[in-house]
């Protein structure tokens, strides 16, 4: 049997010393707490007392009366304005549907004595939540006031990978600096019911799903295998080719 050499010992040393750190690190992941900051009592039904427009949101304008405008559906322009028919351009971006409604309603009576108009938001495109992590389907999703934490789970569904006991809740103010953070047990929200964490979510919001131990383990042998990877595959590729030309039948050589 061949000895092993030196250089290999204090590899297979470093690797499991590696090992051992990561699982001692991942089983001492943080747990946040500012649960006052996501969860208030009695529990709100939507998370904003407004919804603002703003670009590339979609509405619809209705009118009994004023049949130019009626059912116009329209996105709203990066310059903050929409284009009515008969009415023009006007800008709707920081403003409500019913501060819209009532300004269209406002130039449409220059036409019609008796107008009226009433705004729909079509698609809430504006404003966004962001999840990432192991989960199968990472990124932007749409903020319409009402969005939850369960729900969000439930759309973008923590992979095996994930470590669903200690998801992180991330809020970060106006500056885009983190300013409140919470841990929450997705296992106890679907497995016992317990939905007391189960926070209404803002505009801005970002949820991270992070690996399980098992997972970070995994990633960390890739690391450490990286920079041996390309050697491993180099004293392979002569079997690789044999093996390929022998699933084609005898080389020329054979024929000699």
């Amino acid at each position: 049997m061949q000895a092993i050499s030196s250089d290999t010992r204090r590899w297979s040393f470093a690797a499991a010393a590696a090992v051992v750190l990561l699982l001692v690190l991942a089983g001492c992941a943080p747990t946040y707490t500012d649960y006052s900051a996501f969860i208030s009592e009695p529990r709100p039904l939507v998370s904003a007392n407004e919804y603002l427009l703003a670009p590339p949101d979609v509405i619809k304008v209705n009118s009994k009366r004023v049949r130019e405008i009626n059912e116009h559906v329209e996105m709203i322009r990066p310059d903050g304005k929409i284009s009515l028919p008969l009415l023009g351009p006007i800008f709707v971006t920081g403003k409500t549907c019913e501060q819209v409604a009532a300004e269209i309603q406002s130039l449409a009576s220059s036409y019609y004595e008796d107008a009226d108009a009433s705004v729909f938001i079509v698609r809430y495109n504006s404003k966004k939540l962001y999840i990432f992590g192991e989960v199968s389907h990472p990124g932007t999703y749409t903020y319409d006031g009402s969005n939850n934490l369960l729900e969000m789970m439930a759309m973008a569904q923590p992979t095996r990978l994930a470590d669903p006991g200690k998801i992180q809740v991330l809020r970060p103010n106006a500056n885009g600096q983190l300013v409140k953070r919470m841990t929450v047990n997705l296992n106890k929200m679907i497995k016992r019911g317990d939905t007391s964490l189960n926070a209404l979510l803002v505009e801005g919001d970002v949820v991270y799903v992070p690996p399980n131990p098992f997972a970070t383990v995994g990633l960390a042998f890739q690391q450490l295998l990286l920079p041996i990877r390309p050697v491993a595959e180099t004293v392979r590729g002569p079997a690789d080719i044999d093996t390929a030309a022998g699933a084609y039948g005898p080389s020329s050589s054979s024929n000699e």
